[in-house]
């Protein structure tokens, strides 16, 4: 098999099992970890790609950019945009308890060393259409979930992580006792009990995944873990009127009293020394928390 055929082959698998149930819905099947150099070629591939598939993917995204801009059609995915679905596919691969065993734990470390790598190399957006563009594939990012099952019989208990229990546990529910519990563990707190990481360097690793695509970072500002930051991707963003008001559209689409907080925290974390980049940040913060007020204040009288 030639490099370019391998490529394609791969590309195919990403599209299949990662892009389109992110896209489109269904579960998520992560593939063999790419890493770095293969992740920065899959863009080469793209011809390759089943085209109905991503028709109906392409279709959605122009749905998903369209609730906060008014296009009719977005560009494919570009090449930065295939390796940040490489860089997710190895992210979800880091809490794979199968990836590794007793004698190959060291691969953890490999593979999250690898993603940081991978996120510093994949370049911001060039513009505010490309940063668009990027949101509309990975908005619904952090709605990825895992489900985990407690299995628990008269004589034991076993659990099982995003995979269902064996049938042959389930057999005879009530003369052995058995009892499942499940419960759903999202993107964010997928990195506890990983063999040889601390929760921190998961979360660390996808927050600056979550810098890459600077709209769906600030489309998800409100959220607990891991906590909004600001970047020099984000600040990009809002440093242009454009990108102002695509990110003041997605700060709406959230709980407002939260985006006002974790934007107003935010500011407030920006180090002193980079002070034009802290009163971007304190501007637009202010900006919108006055924005969201007036708008509570109208809906209220009105």
């Amino acid at each position: 098999m030639t490099q370019a055929e391998a490529i394609a082959e791969r590309l195919s698998e990403l599209q299949a099992n990662v892009l389109a149930p992110l896209v489109l819905g269904g579960p998520l099947r992560p593939v063999r970890p790419f890493g770095v150099r293969l992740a920065l070629l899959l863009g080469d591939g793209a011809p390759a790609i089943d085209r109905d598939l991503g028709s109906r993917i392409d279709l959605v995204r122009v749905r998903v950019a369209r609730l906060i801009a008014p296009i009719d059609v977005l560009p494919g995915l570009a090449a930065a945009e295939w390796a940040l679905l490489a860089a997710l596919n190895d992210l979800l691969q880091l809490t794979n308890h199968e990836l590794a065993g007793v004698l190959t734990r060291s691969r953890y470390p490999r593979l999250l060393a690898s993603v940081r790598d991978l996120c510093e190399l994949v370049p911001a957006p060039v513009d505010v259409g490309a940063a668009l563009s990027r949101h509309a594939t990975f908005a619904r990012v952090l709605d990825c979930f895992r489900t985990d099952a407690l299995v628990a019989w008269w004589t034991g208990r076993a659990s099982f992580r995003g995979q269902r229990p064996p049938a042959r546990l389930l057999r005879w529910r009530q003369l052995r006792g058995v009892q499942v519990d499940t419960r759903r563990v999202g993107l964010a707190d997928m990195g506890h009990d990983v063999p040889g990481l601390a929760p921190p360097d998961f979360a660390e690793a996808l927050s600056l995944w979550m810098t890459r695509t600077p709209l769906t970072d600030l489309a998800t500002a409100a959220r607990k873990d891991p906590p909004f930051a600001w970047s020099a991707s984000t600040l990009a963003v809002v440093a242009t009127p454009p990108g102002r008001s695509l990110a003041y559209r997605v700060l709406l689409r959230q709980p407002h009293d939260l985006a006002v907080a974790a934007l107003a925290r935010a500011a407030r974390e920006v180090p002193p020394r980079f002070g034009q980049a802290r009163v971007l940040a304190e501007s637009f913060a202010s900006e919108v928390a006055a924005g969201i007020k007036l708008l509570d204040e109208r809906s209220a009288a009105g």
